[in-house]
């Protein structure tokens, strides 16, 4: 019979020899309390009771030895032991034991390594396969062309006057060179903007589908540039037709210096009808700015030309006078602009 306390015992951190915990083949059900200490002689195992909440309920009675109980060497897969006993103390050496996998280091510039792993995470098998060291290299034009990695070297070549490549910091970078040279024809889809100041063209013949060519495009203001075309003659003297800004006329030159202004048909001309029945001396006011025109006149019944006496009044009126006096229209006068 065992002696019961209703108190605590305070052993004053004296030592208890010689004590064995209340042994239990059942965990205890009943009369539980945080801290309760027994050994379960049938699992073998030192518990504790532990009243923390889990899940809404206690976690019951816990392993102070923890989850493992044991290691059994005599069954264990690739497992060898042995024990030896020293001064009363036991010690028990395990080792793995070897498997089919050879010591070695695997994988090289050339070869990658390769394992097998079975279910339980073991190297049950490791070896090398061979990089593929073919690579195809395909074209617009010419035949596909092999590269072995490893031994061959990848050459990026750009075409003389056209293309550069340059290799720097793992990037190849393919352009064109600074003063392109196109040795074939050129096609241009979209737009082409030329920024520089001088477009030379060499070549026979030109084919543009524009009808209309546009000179000093980049005037926004009031204009203040001539502008024309000039024809290259080698040795001899270049000639020019020019469109001149200060005179708004168009103008053309033989020798490369004098400027003739080119007459228009609107400007240099005027032609009226004369006539009324009774006036034999009629003013003619052409406004063409000069005495040096050339006067004409025809009969527009017959249209033969008839001659009258003609005066140059001024620099924009003629005189016309008859013997007698032609009738309402009859005489037409055409006067021409010289210079």
């Amino acid at each position: 019979m065992a002696l019961s306390y209703l108190t605590d015992i305070n052993l004053n951190k004296n030592e208890l020899q010689n004590a064995v915990i209340q042994k239990v083949g059942t965990d205890p059900s009943a009369g539980l309390t945080e801290g309760y200490i027994i050994y379960n002689t049938a699992a073998h195992q030192l518990k504790v009771y532990s009243e923390k909440q889990i899940s809404g309920r206690d976690e019951g009675w816990i392993n102070v030895g923890g989850d493992i109980t044991g290691v059994d060497i005599t069954t264990g897969t690739g497992l060898t032991g042995t024990v030896s006993t020293t001064s009363g103390q036991h010690t028990q050496t395990i080792t793995l034991a070897d498997t089919a996998v050879t010591p070695a280091s695997y994988g090289s510039a050339t070869a990658i390594p390769t394992f097998t792993v079975d279910a339980q995470g073991r190297l049950t098998a490791a070896g090398t396969v061979a990089i593929s060291t073919d690579l195809t290299i395909a074209a617009d034009s010419g035949s596909d062309d092999i590269v072995s990695v490893g031994t061959d070297t990848l050459t990026f070549t750009g075409t003389a006057n056209e293309i550069d490549t340059t290799v720097s910091n793992n990037q190849i970078q393919i352009g064109l060179v600074a003063n392109p040279t196109v040795s074939g024809n050129l096609i241009v889809s979209g737009n082409l903007t030329v920024s520089g100041t001088t477009t030379t063209v060499n070549t026979e013949t030109i084919n543009l589908a524009d009808n209309i060519i546009t000179l000093n495009s980049n005037e926004t203001g009031t204009p203040s540039e001539n502008a024309g075309i000039e024809v290259e003659r080698g040795t001899a003297t270049n000639v020019a037709l020019r469109w001149n800004e200060g005179s708004d006329i168009w103008e053309l030159t033989k020798d490369g210096t004098n400027y003739k202004t080119i007459q228009n048909v609107q400007e240099s001309t005027y032609s009226v009808a004369i006539g009324d029945g009774s006036a034999t001396s009629i003013a003619v006011n052409h406004n063409l700015g000069t005495q040096d025109v050339i006067v004409q006149l025809y009969d527009t019944s017959s249209l033969d030309t008839v001659y009258a006496d003609v005066v140059r009044t001024n620099a924009n009126t003629v005189t016309v006078s008859f013997a007698a006096a032609p009738t309402s229209g009859d005489i037409k006068v055409l006067v021409s602009k010289i210079g």
